[in-house]
């Protein structure tokens, strides 16, 4: 059977030394994009909730990072963003939950 995107995002991340809790906010941040827009907002308090939503899991992986890893904040703000884009990869087009399937 072939592995999905979500079991080959958390496989990479426990290899790089992450725990399951690392990869599986890594993965819900990579459904959900790194564009509030996409998530096709109805007006401008739900575009700040859901950037609100956005800036705080990207700030829940840069504490886990720091945490897990021993890592300064710097290092941790570009493991996060590598992270996140290879996970945002992964899904392809049809994995943020903003984009037309």
């Amino acid at each position: 059977m072939a592995d999905s995107a979500k079991d080959r995002i958390l496989g990479r991340i426990t290899e790089q030394g992450h725990t399951d809790s690392y990869g599986t906010l890594l993965y819900l941040a990579a459904v959900m994009g790194i564009d509030p827009i996409a998530l096709d907002p109805d007006n401008s308090v739900e575009l700040n909730t859901w950037s609100g939503h956005l800036d705080g899991l990207r700030a829940s992986l840069l504490c886990l990072a720091i945490y897990e890893r021993g890592i300064t904040p710097e290092e941790a703000a570009k493991a996060v963003n590598q992270h996140l884009l290879a996970a945002i990869s992964d899904l392809g087009s049809s994995g943020n939950a903003g984009s037309p399937e």
